[in-house]
């Protein structure tokens, strides 16, 4: 019997070393996917910061045509976990009564040239804007309006759109 518990702590010895060594390498192994991760989250929060200095002082997602209801509170976006382009974007339901989407883009670019941002051609061959741009923290931060629905869905008394400030490109 003495015999059979001695073999026994052996065993349990090896298989308890076997567990450590194991345990050991798949944490080395862990190392590098806990530091993208960590790395992902720290540059998302400073581009979070970069898009908020830029809507300082007039924060273009809270401001709104007459007529424009917001559907719900800010989104932050931060997937892309190769570039880590941060987005925050806020969604707006409006009244075709109370305007038209010229209307809405005018206001807001109308709104933003008047606290910084400048025109960003877009790519292409027309090299038409698209968004405006505003350099913050040492970001280029992205502004722009897109709309929900075709513009020829006239059957929809509302349209919905979303603007958003982002370190994407235009």
């Amino acid at each position: 019997m003495v015999v059979m518990v001695s073999i026994l702590k052996r065993v349990l010895g090896w298989v308890l070393l076997v567990v450590a060594i194991f345990m050991v390498f798949a944490g080395l192994a862990a190392v590098p996917l806990i530091s993208d991760v960590w790395e992902h989250r720290r540059v998302c929060g400073e581009n979070y910061e970069s898009i908020e200095a830029a809507l300082t002082p007039s924060d273009l997602l809270e401001a709104a045509p007459a007529g424009a209801v917001p559907d719900e509170e800010r989104d932050r976006d931060c997937t892309d976990t190769d570039d880590h382009h941060a987005t925050i974007s806020r969604f707006y339901h409006f009244s075709r009564q109370n305007g038209s989407r010229e209307d809405i883009d005018s206001f807001y670019r109308d709104l933003a040239l008047r606290n910084g941002w400048k025109l960003s051609p877009g790519e292409g061959p027309t090299g038409e804007v698209r968004c405006v741009a505003k350099e913050s923290e040492g970001a280029e931060i992205n502004f722009e309006v897109s709309f929900g629905s075709e513009p020829e869905d006239t059957s929809s008394e509302d349209t919905s759109y979303i603007v958003r400030a982002s370190t994407w490109p235009c």
